[in-house]
């Protein structure tokens, strides 16, 4: 336990270097804008990041609402399926999967009426804590544990929505976290809750502090890539074990 905490401190020595106070996933200011000023743009948002890379998912409103014309959710879950199927399917296509995601964003529109007087500010107005705020994300289809976590973290942590107990906060469960808790030893089996529940034994008055500095650690990008990792360049170099050969 002493080493994983030597871990532990210096994964979040690294992450207070990032301090990250604006929201730029993208390399678009007018992208970046309207997913700030834009709440349901920020939803859909979320359901796009999957089996894509995070800026594309994140240029898919801006985009979708130049087709469009619009990003109105009432005049979206109108829209007959086909005609939704025909706009995801425009080249270059919306994403890998665009008729699932044309159904998902439908979906999120007619939850947003129903649930949230078709706004999703209101999804996190009101102050809800980091449990609350991650279970109304998961309630949207295309939307799982990894995404809400993410999403929760982005508000209460970046644009400020929202509060609570950050004891509740959680890590964002994806391949690249994944790799970095096993190549670190800070869990020792391939398994979601294992390793979630590990991030909250190690760091219990804010596992989701962890998240973003082992994300950035762990991205293809990164240092500790699915090969060729560059541990000798990696800020926690000095108190990770480097358990590389058999869990890559």
């Amino acid at each position: 336990m002493e080493e994983k905490q030597k871990v532990v401190n210096k994964i979040l020595e690294y992450g207070r270097t990032l301090k990250v106070t604006k929201f730029e996933p993208t390399l678009n200011p007018e992208v970046n804008k309207l997913l700030v000023d834009d709440p349901n743009a920020f939803l859909f948002g979320v359901i796009f990041d999957q089996s894509i890379t995070a800026e594309q998912a994140w240029e898919k409103p801006f985009i979708l609402k130049q087709r469009l014309g619009h990003l109105d959710v009432k005049k979206i879950s109108e829209m007959k399926d086909d005609e939704l199927k025909v706009i995801f399917n425009e080249a270059p296509k919306l994403h890998r999967f665009p008729n699932k995601y044309a159904a998902y964003i439908k979906d999120a529109c007619k939850m947003l009426i129903d649930r949230y007087e078709g706004n999703a500010a209101n999804i996190w107005n009101g102050n809800p804590g980091y449990a609350d705020l991650q279970r109304r994300f998961e309630l949207f289809k295309g939307i799982g544990q990894k995404k809400a976590s993410m999403a929760t973290n982005i508000l209460i942590r970046v644009l400020r929505k929202g509060v609570g107990d950050k004891s509740e906060s959680n890590i964002s469960f994806d391949i690249h976290v994944k790799r970095v808790f096993l190549r670190t030893g800070l869990a020792k089996t391939d398994d979601k809750n294992t390793i979630l529940q590990s991030a909250r034994e190690l760091n219990p008055e804010d596992p989701g502090e962890l998240d973003f500095p082992i994300w950035d650690i762990g991205m293809e990008k990164g240092w500790c890539r699915p090969t060729d990792p560059k541990c000798d360049e990696c800020p926690i170099k000095d108190v990770c074990p480097k358990i590389i050969n058999e869990r890559k």
